[in-house]
């Protein structure tokens, strides 16, 4: 039983360490995340300008 038990744990390591997640992946390397990026930072300037108008 604490052979199985350590033999799931090892699997789930090895899984997240191959995922998407850590550049292992080509959709994650090729993603272009300029356009998010900038909606993001105009809606915080957004969100400063409101705060500090009060």
């Amino acid at each position: 039983m604490k052979k199985l038990l350590i033999a799931g744990f090892l699997g789930l390591f090895a899984c997240g360490m191959f995922s998407c997640g850590h550049n292992s992946c080509d959709a994650y390397r090729k993603a272009d995340y300029t356009k998010y990026k900038k909606e993001h930072n105009q809606k915080v300037q957004l969100l400063q300008d409101l705060t500090e108008a009060e």
